[in-house]
């Protein structure tokens, strides 16, 4: 039986920092990455292609460390829940959010996901917002609203409001999955649970492809090697980001966030040419301060939040071991 993480020494934890900030830097670059795929890939052949790259990747691990490790019944609807989320119903609403909003807009939209998290904590913990962290909220969604209504239309972003919605509303999925992922982290490898992941939106798209009569076929293209590298990103990201929030609080890990809309942002404009006019930055800058307010004064929900979590992890272990003992009387 997996024993529950003891706490995270100095080099670890440092070692965690770098790891989420890279994952986070990574991510930013699959906005881009996606939003080029799109023109020659419908959304279900590209994740499809995406997942199922990453999924041989993960293959020799679960043919080897992993093969004796089994979910417990009582996880299973966790797991569901998990891979659902993310990547199934998450890469839908991203995919198509690109479709419509630029990669850089898309990102500033995912600075959003620290509050989310935080008011996922608060229903867990079913307590109340204090003020200013509700004003904060207000002014971070006023933000976002206004990134999107005061967008220029353009070729890279021809229905900014859908598309940031869509991205708004992935966040919502992502936070769901990152909530359940820390739950399940104190009984299975941060490893394992990716490739668990992966291998769920292997077939999930793949299913959809066939439901929806397509091939996954290769386009001779360029674009290729960015669902190669798309695919092998995901499985990096996967590993680094899930080492860090199971070695790191959540308050810890979410600030760190706000690197991926200055990478998203950066990204675009270096590959796509995309730009911010000033009231878009405006709007971002609002977008942030409320996340700031939000986030100063909710700092200890994510804490009490993974406590209650850990607690309930801790106690399914138990009651798990004592029927195993009860057995072998």
């Amino acid at each position: 039986m997996k024993e529950l993480p003891l706490k995270p020494n100095i080099s670890n934890a440092m070692f965690a920092y770098i790891s989420i900030s890279i994952a986070v830097i990574l991510y930013g670059t699959t906005l881009t990455a996606t939003k080029i795929c799109l023109e020659e890939y419908s959304t279900p052949a590209l994740m499809a292609l995406r997942m199922s790259i990453s999924a041989i990747l993960f293959a020799p691990f679960f043919l080897t460390i992993y093969k004796n490790i089994k979910i417990d019944k009582s996880d299973i609807k966790y797991v569901i829940l998990m891979v659902l989320c993310e990547p199934c119903l998450y890469f839908i609403f991203e995919t198509n959010a690109l479709k419509f909003t630029s990669s850089g807009q898309a990102g500033v939209v995912s600075s959003l996901e620290p509050v989310l998290i935080i008011l996922l904590a608060r229903m867990i913990l079913k307590e109340k917002f204090p003020r200013l962290a509700y004003i904060g909220l207000a002014i971070a969604i006023i933000g976002s609203v206004f990134l999107s209504i005061m967008s220029d239309v353009n070729e890279l972003a021809p229905r900014p409001l859908l598309g940031n919605s869509l991205q708004l509303g992935a966040e919502i999925l992502t936070c769901i999955s990152v909530i359940t992922t820390k739950y399940l982290m104190d009984k299975y490898p941060p490893f394992y649970l990716a490739g668990i992941a992966v291998l769920g939106g292997s077939i999930f798209f793949t299913s959809m492809c066939i439901m929806n009569g397509e091939t996954l076929h290769v386009v001779a293209s360029p674009s290729i090697f960015i669902v190669g590298y798309l695919g092998v990103l995901t499985v990096v990201a996967y590993a680094l980001y899930n080492y860090s929030m199971c070695t790191l609080s959540a308050s810890k890990v979410s600030p760190l966030l706000f690197l991926l809309p200055v990478s998203a942002v950066f990204f675009g404009w270096f590959f796509l040419g995309e730009t911010l006019n000033t009231m878009q930055f405006a709007s971002c800058l609002v977008i942030f301060l409320g996340i700031y307010i939000c986030q100063t004064f909710s700092k200890h929900s994510l804490d009490e939040a993974e406590e209650i979590i850990d607690e309930k992890a801790l106690e399914d272990l138990h009651k798990q071991q004592e029927v195993r003992e009860e057995c072998k009387i």
